[in-house]
């Protein structure tokens, strides 16, 4: 087995999540070609964006010099809201609220 610095696991996680990134903002955009579509599934369409947007904000984090500083500057306010919670109190269940299309943590 060849040992990979933290560093490099953190580089290869980032890179995932571009490329995931990447990937979200390819299908919202030939989806969104479709005039109909984007019409009916506006609110849809939106979330794709936000989790376009996480995708490219914990990548952010994850390449940083000092995580825990990059921690406070994440790109999206409920990033950084969610990593400055109480540690005791970390989240073990991801559930989409309906009504703003936030996520919320619940324990």
């Amino acid at each position: 087995m060849t040992d990979i610095s933290r560093d490099d696991v953190l580089a290869m996680l980032a890179d995932e999540l571009e490329a995931a990134q990447g990937q979200l903002e390819r299908l919202g955009m030939a989806l969104l070609a479709e005039p109909g579509l984007a019409r009916t599934y506006i609110r849809e369409f939106q979330s794709l964006d936000h989790v376009s947007q996480r995708c490219g904000s914990i990548a952010a984090i994850l390449r940083s010099n000092d995580i825990h500083a990059a921690t406070y500057a994440a790109t999206l306010e409920s990033i950084a809201g969610r990593l400055h919670r109480d540690p005791a109190r970390s989240p073990r269940q991801v559930a989409e609220n309906d009504t703003n299309g936030e996520i919320e943590w619940y324990n």
